[in-house]
């Protein structure tokens, strides 16, 4: 297997800087509050709030209705600064229940330390603030590309951890759990590992990695353990012990945990990368270009879209009158139409710009659109293809039709 060519934090910033990508995921949880509570809005630090956000994604797959009384509730959870928000409130088992419940090994209960355990919760808060101190130093790029993406810090009592290390879900994105730390390193190590799995997340529900058809792919089986993952779990894990052997390398003499993944982590990556490098048919663009710059094994060019039928400047298009839609301040959008669960698409730019002027103006015929969209994308820009290309995938989505 070849070598990275850039770090970890430099490839996510090609695919999108870490504010940009936590923007467009606060755009896609506003337009799923949108579509849940008749046009109730929720603040920044609410659609980043972890349970706030498990409660979005289970509405989202059609699992339950969004009570915006009880996400304000769990968004009262106490916290104290450490560098990042650590969970201090006596009341957090209650009201993280669902990540506790979720990583919970067979048998365990895992119990969050809080300010109800006096000096020990003070001497747990103290290391997770120099552990991330230590993270910021050694790898300060890769601590401001992998911390925007943790919104909050709990220690679990490590007599009731049932043996986690570090966790976190993709079920309630955000939070980072970690059993009661000894040093600061294994808490910037455990930052780094989750750190790696909520970047991951992001970039999967805003990016073209995965679809649909990824539950039906085969599974991995891992060498040390022979766990079996499915492809979702596997590229995550594999992502996460990438970054991990990029810490190893900065890490310099500073002392690991004895239970540390940080001599194993180059030997997993490149075990998982090389099953992932044979299943890229499985993988979308964005996933395959990251696995290719990583691993150092260039991925194939992309299939260029096929324009589809060209279009004649007097048809009209109209937006269907069920759809809702919101832009990011990177410029893209992600629409909706109601259900149970709802069709969730993300724009690319064209089709941005095509959506919201059709929204602004509707119905507008293909010439019209086609001398709105020149002083914007340039004349010489190839634009009735990209308008037609635009048009054939918001059709295809059911976004827009021909109007009567």
């Amino acid at each position: 297997m070849g070598s990275p060519t850039a770090s970890a934090h430099v490839l996510h910033a090609a695919i999108a800087p870490a504010e940009a990508l936590v923007d467009e995921r606060r755009t896609l949880y506003r337009l799923a509050v949108r579509l849940f509570t008749q046009g109730s809005g929720l603040s920044d630090n609410l659609l980043d709030h972890p349970i706030v956000r498990y409660e979005i994604g289970r509405a989202l797959a059609g699992k339950g209705e969004l009570d915006l009384d009880l996400l304000r509730r769990v968004a009262t959870v106490r916290v104290r600064d450490a560098g990042l928000p650590l969970v201090a409130d006596p009341r957090t088992a209650e009201l993280i229940e669902a990540p506790l419940r979720i990583v919970a090994p067979p048998g365990a209960s895992p119990r969050p330390l809080t300010e109800d355990d006096g000096d020990r919760f003070e001497a747990a808060a103290q290391l997770v603030a120099d552990g991330v101190g230590l993270l910021r130093k050694l790898a300060p790029e890769t601590a401001e590309d992998l911390l925007a993406h943790v919104s909050m810090v709990t220690v679990l009592a490590k007599e009731t951890s049932g043996g986690v290390i570090s966790a976190s879900s993709r079920y309630v994105p955000g939070i980072v759990l970690i059993n009661e730390p000894s040093t600061p390193m294994e808490v910037a190590e455990a930052l780094v590992h989750e750190g790696a799995h909520e970047k991951f997340f992001d970039l999967a529900i805003t990016r073209q990695f995965l679809d649909a058809h990824a539950e039906d792919a085969e599974f991995f089986e891992n060498s040390w353990s022979h766990a079996r993952w499915p492809l979702e779990q596997t590229f995550a894990a594999w992502h996460a012990y990438s970054c991990l052997a990029q810490f190893a390398l900065v890490a310099g003499d500073e002392p690991a945990g004895p239970l540390s993944l940080l001599p194993k982590a180059r030997e997993r990556a490149d075990e998982i990368g090389r099953w992932l490098l044979a299943h890229t048919g499985d993988l979308q663009p964005d996933a395959r270009w990251l696995l290719g710059a990583l691993t150092g094994v260039p991925a194939a060019e992309p299939v260029k879209a096929d324009r589809g039928r060209p279009m004649e400047h007097h048809v009209s298009f109209r937006v269907l009158d069920d759809v809702r839609f919101d832009v990011a301040g990177t410029g893209r959008a992600v629409a909706a139409r109601p259900g149970r669960p709802p069709e969730i698409f993300w724009l690319d730019s064209d089709a941005s710009w095509l959506l919201a002027r059709l929204d602004d103006e509707s119905p507008l015929s293909f010439g019209r659109l086609l001398s709105a969209a020149v002083p914007v994308w340039g004349a010489d820009s190839g634009v009735p293809g990209r308008l037609t290309v635009a048009l054939h995938f918001l059709m295809a989505a059911s976004l827009v039709e021909p109007a009567a």
